[in-house]
């Protein structure tokens, strides 16, 4: 998937070569939600059969410039239920597209395979995003700031 110069790439084999770069501009950030999805990438979550599992890379001319991944809601075990997490955009990416392709992506793959997406906006700036992009914010579940139904 890809508009404009921002290509969506599926993670299938590794994380991408630039994940560490982008890993300390999240960390410097104080988003630590980075760090899981590193920890549930080297304990073979995303490398399974289950398409609950799915992370995606965003590549904006050629540089990785945002990550974020789908799968089932850590906080919540509805069967119906699947979770859009570890979303992040690299500073020099960001309001050129990268976010918005990415956030397609995830909820496109979510939205195949259960009718309800969890998220949980980590400042009131991410939380604009998601509302912009069909998500209600929702405080009925655990650990969850917004709710997308199909």
């Amino acid at each position: 998937m890809s508009e404009g110069s921002v290509h969506i790439v599926r993670l299938a084999e590794s994380l991408p070569d630039e994940f560490e770069a982008l890993r300390s501009e999240a960390s410097a950030e104080s988003f630590a939600f980075i760090e899981g999805l590193r920890a549930e990438w080297l304990s073979g979550q995303y490398g399974s059969d289950d398409d609950r599992f799915a992370a995606f890379a965003a590549y904006r001319e050629g540089e990785l410039a945002g990550i974020g991944a789908v799968t089932p809601d850590p906080y919540d075990p509805a069967p119906d239920l699947l979770r859009v997490r570890h979303v992040y955009v690299r500073p020099l990416h960001r309001a050129a597209g990268v976010g918005r392709v990415l956030a397609t992506a995830l909820i496109q793959q979510g939205l195949e395979l259960a009718p309800r997406l969890s998220l949980r906006a980590a400042d009131p700036r991410a939380a604009a995003f998601w509302e912009a992009n069909g998500f209600t914010p929702d405080n009925g579940g655990t650990r969850r700031s917004h709710l997308l139904t199909r």
